[in-house]
């Protein structure tokens, strides 16, 4: 699993230091997320899974799965078309790449899912990239988890089959912790 935390940003100093005082974080507060932290959250993320897809983990492990946990997901869908257009790109020179049995984004359907936040298009995302890649979480009783996150995803939610709703609030999680189907 991947999940926020410190070692979650690969900020260097230099990015924060505008000669201005600190920004107070996403709660008001001096120790968690703050607004230039939030637009390269997922970064980290992004260089862990690309690592683990073209370095070829996913073939030599095919049984493991995993979540990228509260790093949002709005990234998705272009994170996924990144991975395949480098393959198409790079595949053509580099061995490493041509010894792929799948597409890097097909890796990510098979092993990988993501949590969108409260407030993102959890509605768009599901339609955009797949219902099989997203899963619901609200961080409660933390107040980024807000006072209604299922009606939040819900009003995101137009045109969701109810094999749709039923991945994003069941299924998708089962999947990824290896629950028998059923």
């Amino acid at each position: 699993m991947l999940h926020i935390g410190p070692g979650s940003r690969v900020l260097p100093a230099e990015y924060t230091n505008n000669g201005k005082p600190r920004s107070p974080d996403l709660h008001g507060g001096g120790e968690n997320l703050r607004f230039k932290d939030f637009v390269v959250l997922p970064f980290s993320a992004q260089m862990f899974l690309a690592a683990l897809i073209y370095d070829g983990l996913f073939d030599r492990v095919p049984e493991l799965r995993g979540g990228v946990i509260e790093f949002g997901a709005a990234w998705v869908p272009g994170f996924l078309r990144q991975l395949d257009h480098g393959h198409r790109s790079f595949s053509r020179t580099d061995p490493l790449l041509q010894a792929m049995v799948m597409k890097p984004s097909d890796y990510i359907r098979r092993h990988v899912k993501f949590t969108p936040f409260p407030g993102e298009d959890a509605g768009w995302l599901i339609r955009e990239a797949g219902k099989e890649l997203f899963l619901f979480s609200s961080d409660y009783p933390h107040p980024e988890g807000t006072n209604d996150p299922i009606g939040r995803f819900e009003r995101t939610f137009t045109g969701l089959d109810e094999d749709a709703r039923d991945r994003f609030y069941r299924r998708n999680f089962e999947e990824m912790m290896g629950a028998p189907a059923g």
